[in-house]
């Protein structure tokens, strides 16, 4: 647990892969939570109830006051399998209108592998994906205790992006889920590089003292920009490869010994190249130049 400002806390996961919960999301996604005088808000709950219940007893250290809100920025396994554990404390589950579509569409596939999987259902035993219980579109502001936070899903201009960013500008404190990875390697999965690229670039201009990722550690205005500029090396690597023909596998052959990716989850370095490269092949256009290359 970390206490990055008065009363906000972010519970940070090591870096191991979890033998129990949907193999898909095996490392558990950073979450936090904020202590008002009128009740608690807490953002993403991680990988499985197992990991939530830690951070529940990580609450019930601080305060009795009741949980309110639970806010999951995304609709992957890693941020919102432990909501189930919160249902209990009776609290109020918000997420994004496509987040929730997106997580309903999570359970379908689910029913289907453990249909064909003798091991999922062992893993997934106790394990209740649990939708929200309020969805919206755009902005929200929610007021508790004196505090005000801020959801936006409606940064970029990805139609299909699911992600919401948590502002708490009282604290200047944003939680940026999965669009921030803060020395590991990102799950790109669908989430258009360029877009988050443009995303990355509007935040780091914000009145914002700590930024919270999905993974590793609350970091500045430099983290962000270390992060941002390494998804901006990654996309012209790959458009530059891509330019002379070469393949996917080329690609992640040419890339895979370079040292510029970050040190942790380095498994997931060739889905993310084949990633970039996907969406590059798909529409191929020049990814953004740094400013400081941009003349």
């Amino acid at each position: 647990m970390r206490e990055v400002k008065p009363h906000v806390f972010v519970w940070i996961a090591h870096d191991v892969r979890d033998i129990l919960g949907d193999p898909q999301f095996n490392r558990a996604g950073t979450a936090g939570f904020i202590i008002t005088p009128e009740g608690v808000v807490v953002v993403d709950t991680s990988n499985s109830p197992f990991h939530a219940r830690e951070i529940l007893y990580e609450i019930r250290e601080r305060t009795e006051l009741p949980v309110r809100y639970v806010i999951n920025t995304g609709a992957e396994g890693d941020r919102m399998l432990g909501n189930e554990v919160f249902v209990d404390q009776e609290a109020t589950i918000l997420a994004s209108t496509r987040a929730a579509e997106a997580m309903r569409q999570y359970q379908r596939e689910l029913a289907r592998r453990l249909e064909g999987d003798f091991q999922l259902p062992v893993r997934m035993r106790g394990i209740h994906p649990t939708l929200p219980t309020q969805t919206f579109e755009g902005e929200m502001v929610v007021h508790l205790g004196g505090q005000e936070f801020k959801l936006r899903n409606n940064l970029g201009a990805d139609p299909r992006a699911v992600e919401t960013v948590v502002y708490l500008p009282g604290a200047k404190v944003l939680f940026l889920g999965a669009l921030f990875e803060n020395g590991f390697v990102p799950r790109i999965g669908t989430k258009d590089v360029r877009h988050w690229i443009e995303i990355l670039r509007q935040v780091e201009t914000w009145d914002v003292d700590v930024y919270v990722p999905r993974r590793g550690l609350p970091g500045g205005k430099l983290d962000v920009g270390n992060f941002r500029q390494f998804l901006e090396w990654l996309a012209q690597e790959v458009a530059s490869r891509l330019q002379q023909g070469k393949s996917a596998e080329e690609v992640k052959n040419e890339l895979l010994p370079l040292s510029n990716f970050p040190r942790g989850g380095r498994d997931l370095i060739p889905a993310a190249i084949e990633a970039v490269f996907t969406q590059l092949a798909e529409t191929p256009v020049a990814p953004p130049v740094p400013p400081a290359e941009q003349k």
